[in-house]
């Protein structure tokens, strides 16, 4: 291999690329999983296998999207049913199968935190963001998008009239899931440095959208350590309704890696299903064999803004994935 898996964490977590790692997965089961770091740039605390992390973006493919599969499959509500059905006051013919799959034409993100009035509360706060949403005039092209996950999350609460992480808490408990929260009160690594908070994170989401609206929305806001995400994708992998909607769809909300250069390393196929957050987290399930590996980090502390962050992550997940899922035979050999 390139580098091996030790020497390249070891590496970045010299040169701060992340003051913390842990790693979990059970395609290869001869390799062990990677826990490293303290919780923060200048904590000698180490962290272990048990400490959450920020999840960041993974709560769209961990929670919000299977929470809409499940909704498909009881027929509670139906892909196709548009925006206005749950928010009547606006038109738009925009679909739920759209808002799940980045297809709505929604912008990537918008700053709500400093459009909106922060004396107002959670609830007014919440109206304030959908109508700016729902006022914003859609594109043509195919872009992966927060507002998509935020409304979701907004429509979640209105099918089930109570907030998002009593639908989550219910969501773990009718499946059989294992505990992920939105925040915790448990020591985590920190995440980058909030103008909104004038603090570091400690337990509560990095993102200043979730936590301007609360801590808990359908695009960000979930804590878990490695080894709770790779136990939970085991699970829901097995569940029914997962794997028939899922299939169904095309997974929409996930990741399908693409050999070339991908993220996910060369020898993940289009077959298997992902997702990565801006901490930088990330993970990758084979459906079929119900195998997946999982990488958690805090690389946005203390700030995003370091030398090459983004290809020096990218090579941290590709070089994880590569070590743990075996090659697969190229299409066509």
């Amino acid at each position: 291999m390139r580098d091996s898996i030790k020497d390249i964490f070891f590496k970045e977590n010299e040169l701060k690329l992340f003051s913390a790692c842990q790693t979990a997965q059970n395609f290869d089961q001869e390799k062990k999983d990677t826990i490293l770091g303290t919780y923060g740039a200048t904590d000698n605390q180490k962290i272990s296998e048990d400490t959450p992390f920020d999840l960041a973006s993974l709560t769209k493919a961990l929670f919000t999207a299977p929470a809409f599969y499940e909704l498909f499959f009881t027929k509670q509500i139906d892909k196709n049913y548009s925006l206005s059905r749950f928010f009547p006051d606006f038109l738009s013919d925009i679909t739920l199968i759209e808002m799940l799959n980045h297809t709505s034409g929604y912008p990537a993100w918008i700053p709500f935190y400093e459009k909106i009035d922060l004396n107002l509360n959670t609830d007014k706060r919440k109206k304030s963001v959908t109508q700016m949403i729902l006022e914003t005039t859609p594109g043509k092209e195919t872009v992966y998008s927060d507002l998509n996950y935020l409304l979701l999350g907004f429509i979640l609460e209105k099918v089930y009239e109570k907030e998002l992480d009593a639908i989550l808490n219910e969501f773990l408990k009718r499946n059989n899931l294992p505990k992920i929260s939105f925040g915790t009160d448990e020591n985590t690594p920190s995440t980058a440095f909030s103008n909104l908070r004038n603090r570091f994170p400690k337990g509560d989401v990095e993102d200043e959208n979730c936590f301007f609206l609360g801590g808990k929305t359908g695009h960000a806001g979930l804590f878990a350590n490695a080894k709770t995400v790779k136990n939970y994708m085991t699970k829901l992998i097995d569940l029914q309704w997962f794997q028939a909607i899922g299939n169904d769809l095309d997974f929409p909300g996930f990741d399908r890696p693409q050999r070339f250069d991908s993220i996910y390393g060369k020898n993940t196929t289009p077959d298997m299903i992902g997702h990565l957050g801006f901490t930088g987290t990330a993970f990758i399930s084979d459906p079929s064999k119900n195998r997946t590996a999982v990488i958690l980090t805090n690389s946005t502390h203390p700030n995003p803004e370091k030398p090459k962050r983004k290809e020096r992550l990218k090579k941290c997940r590709q070089t994880y994935f590569e070590s743990v899922i075996k090659e697969n035979p190229q299409e066509g050999d």
